[in-house]
């Protein structure tokens, strides 16, 4: 247990970083760019982090569960060398067109600085944090993840406040996180390669990796999107009060992932001989981040958002308690996905569940936009969460009441995903 509690506390701490970041520098951005480029701004992060999962392809979910049953340090390298070499090739291609979507999408106001931040986002997909999360390494994902985009934010607020321009944020975001990422991969890759040893062909690597791309990807696209639907339909005032209502709900997500990520290689460790106590464990941890993110998303986000971002984008009431649903559904899921069904290779289920929860969300999200409520764009939001969670529930249940006979999958890897869905 004591263990357990150092892992959690290593976990939580480098994403409680990370999420202090945004709290650094979201309430300087809100400030200098109004309620006329707050929601430009915003919708150019969300584009970003679609960027960001074209990157990582697949290698956010599979990637931690191939390290953490890797037996040796080779084995790791080599996994994590064949993920530079694909996400490298997709970054090229990513990054310009998040640019180039994020300028179609945003108004005129801060135009530049939207394209800016959707590019810089998506360089994110360069991160190792999954390798680190495999590995149990919580010293490697603050030191290589947490702290570029901490020091990012604490340098660019005195910039852009004698500036006055809020391009410092994303430039220095590259220019602190990219390098980081290159030492990591130096370290932990090239340095660790074998000579002769080969990786599979970028290819292949696609190949593998296209099952779990595709449930990412679909999960962001309703994950991801509801900023610039909002932006698209709603007004300069209302879309940026909807923004910082999602704004309060990604920046809570960030909880929902260090307990993940703290849990994942403890529950799914091979030498455990209580694999049902652990996953157990893991399911009750986040009913009760669930239930308390949820109701402090709910009753404290349109006070929260008025105090951090300003009282003109402030949430209202009724979007707030809408992302404390949603909230609470994601958190359940994580565990149902990260720890039960990838794990037992049970991607089609996983995929089920991402096109369900987008068909239903997609849909009511335009809708709303369509008639012009934030109300109903957040509905969408919090449908689609439910959605996902409905499906994964029963088919969860079933690995989970065999995970107390027998460790799920002595080995998985992208090999071992069915080729075709």
């Amino acid at each position: 247990m004591r263990s357990l509690m150092l892992r959690l506390v290593g976990f939580t701490g480098a994403p409680v970083l990370s999420a202090l970041a945004p709290f650094i520098i979201l309430p300087v951005i809100s400030r200098l760019v109004g309620d006329q480029g707050w929601a430009n701004f915003s919708a150019g992060q969300s584009i970003g982090i679609l960027g960001m999962v074209a990157v990582l392809f697949g290698w956010g979910i599979m990637g931690p569960v191939r390290v953490a049953r890797s037996d040796s340090p080779t084995e790791r390298a080599v996994i994590l060398h064949e993920s530079i070499r694909s996400r490298l090739v997709l970054a090229v291609i990513a990054m310009p067109v998040a640019g180039i979507v994020a300028g179609l999408v945003s108004g005129p106001s801060y135009r530049v600085e939207t394209i800016a931040v959707a590019v810089a986002m998506t360089a994110g997909g360069l991160t190792p944090a999954w390798f680190c999360i495999g590995q149990g390494d919580a010293r490697g994902l603050m030191i290589f993840d947490a702290l570029p985009k901490l020091a990012a934010s604490f340098i660019a607020l005195p910039v852009m406040l004698i500036w006055g321009s809020v391009l410092a944020y994303p430039i220095l975001l590259i220019g602190l996180t990219v390098p980081v990422y290159a030492l990591h991969a130096w370290l932990n890759a090239h340095a660790r390669l074998r000579a002769g040893q080969q990786t599979a062909a970028f290819s292949r690597i696609i190949r593998a990796l296209a099952p779990t791309a595709v449930i990412d990807a679909t999960g962001n696209a309703y994950g991801s999107t509801s900023i610039p639907i909002a932006t698209a339909g709603l007004d300069a005032t209302d879309a940026s009060a909807f923004a910082s209502a999602d704004r309060a709900y990604r920046i809570g997500t960030l909880l929902v992932v260090a307990v993940g990520n703290a849990l994942q290689a403890w529950v799914l460790d091979r030498s455990a001989v209580d694999a049902r106590a652990r996953h157990r464990l893991a399911l009750c941890a986040h009913g009760v981040l669930g239930v308390m993110g949820g109701l402090g998303i709910a009753f404290l986000g349109p006070w929260a958002t008025a105090l951090v971002f300003g009282p003109r984008v402030a949430a209202e009431a009724l979007p707030c308690a809408l992302f404390g649903v949603a909230f609470f559904c994601i958190s359940m899921a994580t565990p149902l996905i990260r720890n039960l069904l990838i794990p037992d290779g049970r991607v089609r289920i996983v995929l089920a569940s991402t096109v369900t929860a987008a068909a239903v969300g997609l849909t009511i999200m335009l809708t709303g936009s369509a008639l012009g409520s934030a109300a109903v764009i957040s509905l969408g939001v919090a449908a689609s969460e439910l959605s996902a969670l409905l499906v994964l529930a029963g088919p969860a249940l079933g690995v989970y009441r065999r995970s107390g006979d027998a460790v799920v999958r002595d080995e998985v890897s992208p090999e071992a995903v069915p080729p075709a869905i």
